[in-house]
């Protein structure tokens, strides 16, 4: 029993987030045969995975400087899981886990093979990152079976994309309101506070049109259904708007096709329709 918990004494938080690097790391060394694919643009390298592990790492640093660390590693309590699954946080879980499974799939893989195998190993990487948040949780508000299930599913809409072509037009995107970074908190203001973060699903309308109508549509303008979460019971805000799609955008110079690329997860200021509970509003310009 004394060697159980001086074993769990050893293992803490920072150590966890440490683990986060190592794990992914190892993930990413065996992905590196897929970057000898000749018909595969985009691999999953040590590289790409150590930069979305360390990005984790210090989302995670933020996360938890305004929490309390708790003195035992613990469970969360979540008696209405309905409750945790609407709650801005878990949008987050989703979200965060999807983009991660992409970044390091293979998107741009010209076969569906490789862009298969490497969705997989995209999604693989990002769980096992989902994980070890979840235990470094456990010192703080606890570990969360539902935040688990729910980067699965984010992740798991990455694999589904590359199996099921037409969900290709269907992105999940984020956009944080300009009020998120001049508030108290800062730039953790951008993580943390819900009220100012909106998310949203993109539809690509364009490609998703018979070729005789699409010419009609600009090929960058996308619509996208969102839902800005306050939490803690609140109702929530449901917008409709118009969006451009940056990885549509001209030029093809390779620092500007990456920043495309990481736009392309990003939902851009446009006209929106804000729905709530008191009626329906317009925003010429919705964050």
């Amino acid at each position: 029993m004394r060697a159980i918990q001086r074993n769990r004494q050893a293992v803490t938080p920072r150590s966890v987030v440490t683990a986060i690097v190592i794990v992914a790391s190892l993930l990413g060394a065996p992905s590196s045969l897929l970057a000898q694919r000749t018909d595969c643009a985009a691999s999953i390298t040590v590289s790409r995975v150590g930069l979305q592990a360390a990005a984790a790492a210090i989302a995670t640093g933020i996360e938890y400087d305004s929490m309390r660390h708790e003195g035992a590693w613990h469970m969360a309590q979540e008696p209405n899981r309905a409750a945790v699954l609407a709650d801005p946080s878990s949008h987050l879980h989703g979200l965060g886990s999807y983009h991660m499974a992409r970044n390091l799939g293979g998107m741009g893989c010209l076969s569906s093979t490789s862009r298969r195998l490497g969705a997989l190993r995209g999604a693989g990487a990002a769980l096992a990152l989902g994980l070890a948040k979840e235990v470094s949780d456990g010192w703080y508000n606890g570990f969360s079976r539902v935040d688990l299930a729910v980067d699965a599913m984010g992740a798991g809409y990455a694999v589904a994309q590359a199996y099921v072509p037409a969900l290709r037009h269907l992105t999940p995107t984020f956009s944080v309101a300009p009020a998120a970074f001049t508030g108290a908190q800062g730039m953790r203001g951008a993580l943390t506070n819900y009220a100012n973060q909106t998310v949203w699903l993109s539809a690509s309308v364009h490609d998703m049109m018979p070729t005789s109508l699409a010419k009609a549509w600009p090929a960058p303008v996308r619509v996208s259904l969102g839902r800005r979460a306050y939490g803690h019971g609140a109702t929530s805000d449901y917008v409709l708007g118009l969006d451009l799609d940056a990885e549509r955008l001209p030029g093809s110079n390779p620092v500007w096709r990456r920043v495309k690329h990481v736009l392309h997860e990003v939902r851009l200021p446009g006209p929106a329709l804000v729905m709530r509970a008191d009626g329906v509003r317009s925003v010429g310009l919705y964050w």
